[in-house]
């Protein structure tokens, strides 16, 4: 029997989750996260809608459209009636998780958005994934977020390490009083590794995803080898919030699952 949370005296099922991917702060690399949460969505077999929210930078869209079954929803998230069409989506597709990247600037929109989501009774709890850099406004962003969802969410906070990989490179956050509030709601902390920029710039070219790029006829040895190295190590660390992303049983690939495993 699935976990479940008591929210508004109904019972919402943990194997039905919208993550959200968020930074607020714009540059901070939510939309690189939320392409390779949906690739591995994708590769585990997960039944996912995925929605592109932003239409300035739509990388969701870009790298993943030809690849998801119905395509990448591309969506304005302060339009009127977003809402209604993402519940009408959920109770008619009813996917296991419904993949949102967010551009910036729209955190005054998510207290309704939230409150729409529970009093639709779809059975859906929802992901909050902030992804911080290195500057204060990420810190800013992640507690303004927090006074607005309170507890009605959960939160996967992801430190982008492509800002650093020391302790200093995100001291602005572990030493904040945000980090202990967001904590103390049960988030839960993963890194996301680099990888060099002229990998990301040849999967750009392609407007391939990250699977699809390691099978790519004609890809370069250097560039397939540091992709089979970059992605396992990620995969590791966001299996660590697999119950709030809806990845608990996953594995984290080796080189020859993921020559093997076409999206």
């Amino acid at each position: 029997m699935s976990q479940t949370y008591l929210i508004n005296g109904e019972r919402a099922a943990l194997n039905k989750r919208i993550v959200v991917c968020t930074g607020e702060k714009g540059g901070t690399g939510k939309s690189i996260v939320a392409r390779f949460l949906l690739d591995m969505y994708l590769a585990n077999l997960i039944h996912v809608v995925a929605y592109d929210c932003d239409s300035n930078n739509p990388q969701l869209w870009r790298h993943y459209n030809r690849v998801v079954n119905g395509g990448v929803k591309t969506i304005k998230f302060n339009q009127h009636g977003v809402n209604e069409i993402l519940k009408n989506d959920l109770q008619q597709l009813s996917p296991t998780v419904a993949l949102m990247d967010l551009p910036s600037g729209v955190g005054d929109y998510f207290k309704d958005f939230v409150q729409d989501v529970q009093s639709s009774s779809l059975g859906y709890r929802i992901t909050m994934v902030s992804v911080l850099g290195r500057v204060k406004d990420s810190v800013i962003q992640l507690k303004r977020l927090i006074e607005v969802c309170g507890n009605q969410v959960d939160y996967v906070v992801v430190r982008n390490l492509y800002w650093g990989e020391d302790e200093k490179a995100f001291i602005k956050y572990n030493s904040s009083k945000t980090r202990q509030s967001v904590l103390e709601l049960g988030a839960i902390e993963v890194d996301f590794l680099p990888i060099v920029d002229r990998v990301i710039d040849r999967i750009d070219s392609l407007d391939a995803g990250f699977t699809e790029a390691v099978n790519y006829e004609g890809i370069e040895v250097s560039v397939m080898g540091r992709l089979t190295a970059w992605i396992p190590k990620n995969e590791s660390e966001l299996i660590k919030a697999g119950l709030f992303l809806r990845l608990e049983g996953a594995k984290s690939r080796n080189y020859q699952t993921l020559k093997q495993v076409i999206i």
